[in-house]
């Protein structure tokens, strides 16, 4: 397992998946993880699979978009991504997928190659059904 996929949990299988991969329930975890990943084994700063998101901040209440990010796993607590942008554990962000704007908080941090890092962040928005319908559709993009 390369040491920037410490994220995904593999017992030495091959884990290939035609539209995306279930991980298994890990115990850390409060909900399950699905991966968007097709070959786990492929180094993420090689990896061309996961789903490309906006990701905006609010100045002035005015949503300003300032990047984007791969999306690399999900669940309804959380999200993985991959991103060069300048954020650090704390900061909070908005993953914004079509009509829907989820915002999130910066938990992980793990450099990659360069700038570009997989962060793991954690939904903080009050609106449960927003959550539910990000991780919906970016979930049903995965197996298109």
């Amino acid at each position: 397992m390369n040491l920037h996929e410490e994220f995904l949990h593999s017992n030495g299988e091959d884990e290939f998946a035609a539209d995306y991969q279930h991980i298994e329930f890990d115990n850390r975890r409060i909900h399950q993880r699905f991966s968007l990943r097709h070959n786990t084994r492929s180094p993420l700063a090689l990896a061309c699979d996961g789903l490309t998101v906006n990701l905006s901040t609010t100045r002035w209440f005015v949503f300003t978009s300032f990047g984007t990010a791969n999306i690399k796993d999900v669940s309804i607590s959380g999200v993985g991504i991959l991103s060069n942008e300048a954020l650090s554990i704390g900061m909070t962000f908005y993953i914004e997928l079509d009509d829907i704007r989820v915002l999130c908080e910066v938990t992980r941090e793990q450099p990659v190659k360069g700038l570009l890092k997989f962060l793991g962040a954690r939904w903080i928005s009050d609106n449960n059904i927003d959550i539910q319908r990000l991780v919906d559709a970016i979930k049903l993009r995965a197996k298109t």
